[in-house]
């Protein structure tokens, strides 16, 4: 067969450009995520704060009812006092995690401890919205462009000593903001090697990264 002088074109070369639209769609796929979940658990923490007031509402027209031998009644100001409580609850929870944030999880908890993480199981859930926003990435245009040309690099080198970075990312509030948000979406990771530590490309990295 003859040849017509022709040759299949390869496939294109990622760009920085191409790169930084490929962050910028992942990065919009994980806080879609965090959003959903977070919607999620407020739906679930605002069911489960319901069906406690009403169980406490109901216990308490039950005990009102047998000790006074009176009809049925809401007690007064009960809203009130379940409120005051949940958010009495929430504080006391809010700064149990304060102080007990680096805390390692224990096997052997006694009765106390048990009747305290079944009794701020609802609180903890509730909390746990504002640490579920808390994972959305906040990244602007500059941010996914350095955030590309970084792995550009790591693709060429192979891996970067984590201290030269300061020569790619110079602001030291936005090297932080790149670097967490490409371990987040689980683009990069950090290896230690002697006395060394080096920033590599995650093997399990969205393939779309280095698509042209």
């Amino acid at each position: 067969m003859r040849s017509t002088g022709f040759t299949a074109p390869g496939p294109r070369a990622a760009t920085i450009e191409s790169t930084a639209r490929a962050l910028r769609r992942e990065v919009a796929t994980h806080n879609r995520q965090v959003l959903l979940i977070a919607f999620f658990t407020a739906f679930v923490a605002a069911l489960l704060w319901s069906l406690l007031y009403a169980v406490c509402e109901w216990l308490t027209i039950l005990a009102t009812t047998i000790s006074e031998q009176s009809e049925f009644a809401i007690p007064r100001g009960f809203g009130v006092i379940f409120a005051f409580a949940a958010l009495c609850s929430l504080i006391y929870t809010w700064i149990d995690n304060r102080l007990h944030a680096h805390a390692l999880p224990r096997d052997d908890k006694n009765a106390a401890a048990i009747t305290a993480d079944f009794l701020l199981a609802l609180p903890r859930i509730t909390l746990s919205i504002w640490g579920t926003l808390r994972a959305w990435l906040w990244l602007d245009s500059a941010d996914h462009t350095l955030a590309a040309a970084l792995l550009h690099r790591l693709q060429r080198d192979r891996r970067v000593p984590l201290h030269s970075l300061p020569v790619d990312l110079p602001d030291e509030p936005q090297r932080f903001r790149i670097l967490l948000a490409l371990q987040i979406i689980r683009t990069i990771e950090m290896r230690r090697d002697g006395n060394e530590s080096w920033l590599t490309l995650n093997s399990q990295r969205p393939r779309s990264i280095f698509a042209a």
